[in-house]
C-alpha cells in the first residue's frame, strides 16, 4: 500500500487561468466625471441629456453671462484699437516739427532759449505718450485675456469623450461647485476589475495581456492589458484587485456587465 502511494502522481499546480476561471470579473467605466461649475450662478442652458455621447471639450452647460460677455466685448475693443496710438503719434509729429523750427530759429538767434526748451520738452512728452499708449494697448490685451478666462469658467465642458449618465440641474436652476450639473462616464476604454486569490499574486505582471469576454449578448471577446496590480491583499477575503484597460470603440460594450478573463501571459508594449 505504501508503494502504491508513492506511485500516485503529484497534484498539478494551478495556473493563473485556473484562478481567473473562478474569479469575479466586472467591466466598469474607465472614469466617472461629476461635473460642477467652478463658480456659482444661475444656469442659462444645459446642452445635454441622459445617454448623449459627448466629445472632449464639448459644452455641457453655461451660466448666465450677459454682463461678463459685455465686459469681454468692451475689453476686445480696447485691446484691438490703435486710435490712441495714432492720436499720440500725430501730437508727437507736430511737436517734433515745432522743435525743429525752434532749433533753426535758435541757430539764427531769433528765438529765446526758453521757447526752444519748451518745444524740446513738449516733443519729449509727446514721444513718451506714444509709448504710454502702446503700453495701455498691451495692458488692454492682458485684461481681455483675463476676462475671457473668467467668461470661460462660466462654461462647463466635457473633460473626456464619454456618455452622459445623469443630468441633475437644468436651465434656470442655481449651480455651484458642490452640486454636479451632469455626470459624464468615460467608456472607451473600459476598466475590467478582476479579484484573484493571494496564490495568484506572483503570477500577475503589469502590462500582461488578457482576453476579456463580456456576458452575452454584449459583444465578443477582446484583448486588454493589466494596468493595476493592487499592492495589498485583503486580509478578510484573501483576494487582491487586478485592473485591465479594455478598448471599447463605438461603445459596443456597456459598463456594468460581468465577464470572464483569460490571461495571455505575454507583456504588451505601448506600441501594441
Amino acid at each position: 500500500m505504501f508503494a502504491a502511494f508513492l506511485l500516485m502522481p503529484a497534484a498539478r499546480a494551478e495556473s493563473l487561468d485556473d484562478y481567473a476561471a473562478r474569479a469575479s470579473c466586472l467591466i466598469t467605466p474607465f472614469h466617472i466625471y461629476k461635473l460642477a461649475m467652478s463658480i456659482p450662478g444661475p444656469l442659462a442652458s444645459v446642452a445635454v441629456k441622459r445617454a448623449d455621447l459627448v466629445k472632449k471639450g464639448q459644452v455641457i452647460a453655461q451660466l448666465e453671462s450677459v454682463v461678463e460677455q459685455a465686459q469681454v466685448d468692451a475689453a476686445r475693443v480696447r485691446a484691438t484699437t490703435d486710435v490712441a496710438i495714432r492720436l499720440k503719434t500725430a501730437v508727437y509729429s507736430a511737436a517734433a516739427a515745432k522743435l525743429e523750427r525752434q532749433r533753426k530759429l535758435k541757430v539764427a538767434a531769433v528765438t529765446s532759449e526758453q521757447a526752444f526748451e519748451e518745444a524740446e520738452a513738449a516733443a519729449s512728452v509727446a514721444k513718451e505718450e506714444i509709448e504710454q499708449a502702446r503700453l495701455d494697448k498691451e495692458l488692454a490685451a492682458l485684461e481681455l485675456a483675463r476676462l475671457e478666462g473668467m467668461l470661460d469658467r462660466r462654461i462647463l465642458r466635457a473633460p473626456a469623450e464619454g456618455v452622459v449618465t445623469s443630468v441633475e440641474l437644468h436651465a434656470g436652476e442655481y449651480a455651484d461647485s458642490t452640486n454636479p450639473v451632469a455626470t459624464v462616464t468615460e467608456i472607451d476604454p473600459l476598466t475590467v476589475d478582476v479579484y484573484l486569490p493571494a496564490k495568484a499574486y506572483p503570477l500577475v505582471a503589469m502590462g500582461m495581456s488578457a482576453v476579456v469576454t463580456p456576458q452575452e449578448p454584449q459583444g465578443g471577446a477582446r484583448e486588454g492589458v493589466v494596468i493595476t496590480k493592487d499592492p495589498q491583499i485583503d486580509a478578510a477575503s484573501g483576494l487582491f484587485l487586478v485592473q485591465l484597460r479594455l478598448p471599447n470603440p463605438g461603445a459596443a460594450i456597456p459598463a456594468g456587465v460581468h465577464c470572464s478573463v483569460k490571461f495571455g501571459g505575454r507583456t504588451l508594449t505601448h506600441r501594441e
